[in-house]
């Protein structure tokens, strides 16, 4: 082929190697629009030697599966032989390898007379030689099993590690852990682990998901989440379906559209194949109904989470991987807080807030989630104002206004904007206590961890 290149030929040494049009201009070190110019001019337009020089060398290199591509594409078109009459041709009868031999089956050439141009054995043998280098190329893989291990421990650390440290830093490493899995992906690998592999991305996206809405941008959390859920359906996974329904209810309930939350979190139920999962999106679901304003139904979704914790089943995500997608005591107290003070109840909301509190402060360090714990906080000071105790709100709320600036979620704004508006009500008019409070609430605001970002990383 030394120096006889065209743009036809370029281009079926580029699809014989697989690679995409700007793969191959960067491995033969030229253009992508000089590559894309060869292959529209074809058997018209000759690279300058320099480039005639690099596709010989890129052939030479080539292995003998890429080789056996490039023939196959390069065999010329099949010639009219002698007219036999009817508009009939007798086909060609020359070939010089395997190659050569099966494009003119699949040009339907080696027919009628053609097929007696064919040697027997020829044809045996090169069938037997396809089906040898096809399984060769089936059995071979991408990934091992210590990829895999390695790959499923990060997703563990990283689920496990955010509840305890600042979103940037954690969404980073997502994001690393993400993109090696989807170059994984982009080889060849055995079916189970392809969807070993969908599985960890979904996974690495429902943590971004959740990244993204501490960080306050919704519209990228849905985003994260529908490709969790459409890595979940790839690869069959209840538990990763269960969570990221879940995960998007929540996105859609802080986006104000409780009633798309419902829908969600109830059609995530059909796939909570384990105690965690079910406990985790009734209570989900009980806190968009309080937001709703339905205590009946409210209370429903609070028997049902109570019921579905008697439960055996177990999945791999919600309690091998746990953290973020965990759902403790100490997070269920935090969302029952949460559903009682959408229903005004501070009696409740006490009792679950400040057993929340007590179970992440006598609990392991490492599983203690900093922001579940600030939201709970923030709802026991709002339970402390409903019922006229404006002491009882500061001492809640003192821990939640000395967090470091990188863990002020966009969440805890949310909700103190909402506490301010309790503050300000005519029980506390006037009270000097309560208008330091204010101002110290507006002032944590103003430093969020979202705002803390240096100027384009949004």
């Amino acid at each position: 082929m030394v120096g006889q290149w065209s743009g036809k030929e370029a281009r079926a040494l580029r699809e014989a190697k697989r690679m995409s049009i700007r793969e191959f201009a960067a491995h033969l070190g030229v253009h992508e629009r000089l590559v894309s110019k060869w292959e529209a001019g074809g058997d018209r337009v000759h690279p300058r030697p320099v480039n005639q020089a690099a596709l010989d060398t890129c052939l030479a290199r080539s292995d003998d599966v890429e080789r056996t591509r490039f023939a196959a594409l390069t065999v010329p078109e099949p010639v009219p032989g002698p007219l036999l009459g009817a508009g009939r041709y007798a086909a060609p009868s020359g070939y010089s390898n395997d190659a050569e031999l099966l494009a003119l089956i699949d040009t339907g050439a080696a027919r009628g007379e053609g097929l007696a141009a064919i040697s027997e054995r020829d044809l045996i043998m090169a069938a037997a030689h396809e089906a040898s280098e096809h399984a060769g190329r089936a059995e071979s893989t991408n990934i091992g099993p210590s990829t895999l291990d390695q790959l499923d421990a990060d997703v563990t650390r990283i689920a496990n590690d955010y509840v305890h440290t600042p979103p940037m830093p954690m969404m980073v490493e997502m994001l690393r852990v993400r993109r090696r899995v989807y170059r994984l992906l982009e080889g060849h690998q055995r079916p189970s682990d392809t969807g070993h592999l969908y599985l960890l991305a979904g996974s690495l996206s429902g943590l971004l998901a959740n990244a993204s809405t501490d960080l306050g941008y919704l519209d990228a959390a849905g985003e994260q989440i529908r490709a969790a859920w459409a890595y979940a359906e790839l690869c069959g996974h209840n538990g990763l379906r269960a969570w990221a329904r879940g995960m998007h209810a929540l996105i859609e309930y802080w986006s104000e559209r409780p009633h798309r939350a419902l829908q969600l979190a109830q059609h995530g139920q059909e796939y909570a194949d384990s105690a965690t999962a079910a406990v985790r999106l009734h209570n989900i679901e009980a806190r968009i109904w309080s937001k709703i304003g339905s205590a009946a139904d409210t209370e429903r979704c609070i028997r049902a989470a109570a019921d579905a914790s008697s439960g055996a089943g177990t999945d791999s995500l919600h309690d091998e991987v746990g953290g973020v997608f965990g759902f403790s005591d100490a997070k269920a107290g935090y969302y029952a807080g949460a559903t009682y003070i959408h229903l005004g109840l501070a009696e409740p909301a006490l009792a679950a807030t400040e057993r929340t509190i007590e179970l992440y402060r006598t609990g392991p360090a490492r599983q203690r989630s900093y922001g579940a714990e600030s939201l709970a906080r923030v709802d026991s000071a709002a339970a402390h104002l409903i019922n006229g105790s404006l002491d009882g709100a500061t001492a809640a709320l003192l821990p939640v206004l000395a967090l470091d600036e990188d863990k002020r979620i966009a969440q805890l704004e949310e909700r103190l904007t909402g506490l301010r508006r309790r503050i300000c009500a005519p029980a506390f008019r006037g009270v000097a206590e309560a208008r330091a409070l204010d101002e110290r609430i507006e002032e944590f605001c103003g430093a969020t961890a979202s705002r803390s970002l240096p100027p384009g990383s949004g």
